[in-house]
């Protein structure tokens, strides 16, 4: 399994906006093949930072899946308005602690 972390941040003052328009897409992400999980979370740092986490079952489900899908482009058609730059997109592996 692996996890996307998505740091998003938002224009100033568009956090209620954006947490509506996430709301509406969201279960595009949801019902995708492969997507395991997802949440949206606040930072505590600054209300216009925000970070989504997917746990997905592999890295091709969703860059290969999800990424280039319509779907994806119809779950950030209302979010991108909301941004202030590029998210800033890590993956990383979920599973057993090493050690």
């Amino acid at each position: 399994m692996i996890r996307e972390a998505a740091m998003l941040r938002l224009l100033p003052g568009a956090a209620p906006a954006f947490e509506r328009a996430f709301a509406s897409v969201a279960p595009l992400l949801a019902g995708t093949d492969g997507c395991l999980s997802y949440r949206l979370m606040p930072t505590l740092e600054s209300p216009e930072i925000y970070l989504i986490e997917v746990d997905c079952r592999d890295l091709a489900a969703h860059t290969e899946g999800f990424e280039p899908s319509e779907a994806h482009a119809r779950f950030m058609a209302p979010l991108e308005p909301l941004l202030l730059g590029e998210p800033i997109v890590v993956h990383v592996p979920v599973g057993e602690p090493e050690g």
